[in-house]
């Protein structure tokens, strides 16, 4: 007989169960991993506006995700370190109130709120799973390790082929990641941080070696002498802290790692007697020739006129985002490249100094404290655990950390979003292994306040996805504005200039106002009405910047206004001395009003280029000496 098959019962149909951690893989990849890599090649600044952009699309997306599961299982007791961190966000959003541009200060602000909400989320991510961190974080790294590398190994392969390695040239090459070489590098530091950090969760040895060893010599190559300290300072970090927290290790140390390290020690000590002459790369090697060198003596200029800027705006700075308008205010003479070149600094190269001057002697406290308590509960952590896993994780983390300052102190990470997540992955995992000393301190328990504190962040996020869009789609139009400037096709620079400006988009990528663009197209249709209003609103944006004031006085000068176009060269004059090209429109105006005494006084104030050393340089010269016999003639002709 046949047998009959029996029904299905609903007890034996399998479901599975959707992975509750599903959405902080999402998350933990999207912010850490995919962040890192994206970029809109038709933006002024290709990375920074479109990382905001979409790393604000992705907390978003993972809050909305993880809502469920964090009103049930996060930790809703903010702890001291999470005030601090919500202090330092408050910090820059009321330095909004005193700052000098509306749409930088929203910005800058804005990035702090990047910064804790990572912070926070990749913090309850760790307290839900650690090792599902681990896990993803490692993946994400190895990823980035290769890519990035791999990216920067063709770069440097061009760059060799036609210039060695000119660190110049480097410049020029290593840049399709993240924007010029020394950030390409900083990078690479951190990846290096991180791939020890995960050391356990690589399956074989050799690929440990092969990505820490690439990513090494990648460093040694790209020749930035910041990475190099950051990473000389973890090895005299790591080595011996590692040897005494584990006792196993201390053979190793001192039989291989102490014995390589004095070598290498010699070995500086007579490249540094050397000089290191003769080689881009030795010379770099070299920290005795640092302060030689042309970017020590730029960084000194412009941190001499910072500190300046900073007596007079004391406690609490000159506001967010505000420090490129202000810096010129004291005047650029003595920098060499922003007098001669027209080099515009919009960073001060210096965090600590930055942020100094934009929210005061306040707000450089309370960031710095930030650090030093991330130190504090490091070492309260190297002190009080046991496990030796968890030791070397905090210890690694710190290394971390220390670069992160050092590197700080002579470069602007705090600007770059994929530097603002490394930072808040750091710091939400020193604090999430200091949980023992959190219980001990002051903190707020929010549970019932959940939604709404969720509701807030969300709120903030929502306004970076606002912020972000209008900044990447100004940029683009400012491209196409300043492409067809350059071209001289002045009537799409116009329309792409006023397509360019928004609420959160007033500037190009050198504090430039857009509305300058749109003046010099003007000037060319010789519209002068448009031509002054645009020129005039570029002067209340930037009233410093002395590019727009020649402009400005140009177009002043040709409707006649003269006094006016003088009052306003001798502004520019007095912010660039050596600002030739002003000096001249000052003598063309005195002499327009027939004050021929003045003509000639500020001819003769004309410089040339002492010792020109390039052939650019020496062209100016006759360029400059021709206009001035030029300009000399017309003069002594009129007074006769």
């Amino acid at each position: 007989m046949r047998q009959k098959n029996s029904p299905k019962t609903k007890s034996a149909v399998v479901t599975e169960e959707k992975d509750p951690l599903a959405p902080y893989r999402l998350l933990l990849w999207l912010v850490f991993g995919v962040n890192a890599l994206v970029l809109w090649w038709q933006c002024l600044d290709r990375y920074l506006a479109p990382r905001f952009l979409f790393l604000s699309l992705s907390l978003l997306l993972g809050l909305v995700l993880l809502w469920r599961d964090l009103r049930e299982r996060a930790d809703w007791r903010l702890h001291t370190f999470d005030l601090l961190m919500l202090g330092w966000y408050a910090l820059n959003v009321v330095s909004i109130t005193w700052a000098f541009s509306w749409s930088e200060a929203v910005f800058y602000s804005q990035k702090v709120l990047l910064l804790f909400s990572v912070y926070w989320l990749v913090r309850q991510a760790l307290l839900r799973d650690e090792s599902m961190v681990r896990q993803v974080l490692h993946r994400a790294t190895l990823l980035l390790t290769w890519v990035v590398c791999g990216i920067l190994l063709v770069q440097l392969a061009m760059a060799f082929g036609k210039h060695g390695l000119n660190n110049d040239a480097l410049y020029d090459y290593a840049s399709a990641v993240y924007g010029n070489k020394s950030l390409a590098t900083e990078f690479l530091f951190f990846l290096l941080v991180f791939n020890v950090l995960f050391r356990k969760e690589f399956s074989r040895k050799l690929l440990f070696y092969a990505s820490t060893g690439l990513l090494a010599v990648l460093i040694l190559l790209l020749q930035t002498r910041t990475v190099y300290v950051a990473v000389a300072a973890g090895a005299l970090l790591y080595f011996p802290a590692r040897a005494w927290l584990a006792p196993e290790f201390r053979p190793v140390f001192f039989r291989k790692i102490l014995p390589a390290g004095v070598l290498l020690l010699l070995l500086l000590l007579a490249l540094i007697a050397l000089k290191g002459r003769g080689s881009s790369l030795a010379e770099r090697l070299n920290p005795a020739t640092y302060l030689e060198s042309v970017s020590a003596n730029e960084r000194r200029f412009v941190w001499y006129k910072t500190d300046m800027l900073n007596q007079d705006h004391y406690w609490l700075g000159v506001g967010n985002g505000s420090w490129k308008f202000w810096f010129p205010s004291k005047n650029i003479q003595g920098g060499y490249r922003l007098q001669e070149q027209n080099v515009v600094f919009t960073r001060a190269h210096n965090d600590y100094l930055e942020i100094r001057s934009e929210m005061g002697i306040v707000g450089a406290g309370l960031f710095i404290s930030i650090f030093v308590v991330a130190f504090i509960a490091a070492l309260f952590t190297l002190r009080n655990e046991k496990a030796e896993t968890t030791r070397h994780d905090v210890l690694v983390l710190s290394i971390g950390l220390l670069g992160y300052c050092i590197i700080q102190y002579l470069d602007f990470p705090r600007e770059r979003i994929e530097m603002q997540v490394v930072l808040a992955v750091l710091l939400a995992y020193l604090t999430f292994h200091a949980t023992k000393l959190w219980a001990k301190m002051p903190g707020i328990s929010i549970r019932n306040s959940a939604t709404t504190f969720t509701g807030l962040v969300a709120l903030g996020l929502l306004f970076n996805v606002v912020i972000g869009w209008y900044r990447v789609t100004g940029e683009i139009h400012a491209m196409r504005a300043m492409e067809a400037q350059s071209r001289r096709d002045h009537r799409t620079t116009i329309k792409e200039s006023q397509a360019a400006r928004n609420l959160f988009n007033e500037y190009n990528d050198v504090a430039i106002p857009l509305q300058w663009h749109e003046g010099i197209a003007w000037y060319y249709l010789d519209q002068m009405d448009p031509c002054l209003a645009a020129f005039e609103e570029a002067y209340r944006l930037n009233p410093w910047s002395f590019q727009v004031m020649h402009n400005y006085a140009s177009a002043l000068l040709k409707r006649g206004d003269t006094q006016q176009a003088i009052s306003i060269l001798e502004q520019a004059v007095a912010i660039n001395p050596k600002y030739d090209e002003g000096k001249f429109n000052i003598s063309y105006a005195y002499l327009q009003v027939e004050n021929y005494p003045k003509a000639l006084e500020w001819l003769q104030r004309i410089d040339t280029i002492p010792n020109p050393q390039t052939e650019d340089a020496r062209r100016k010269n006759r360029e400059t000496l021709g206009k001035q016999e030029v300009l000399l003639k017309e003069i002594q002709g009129r007074m006769r």
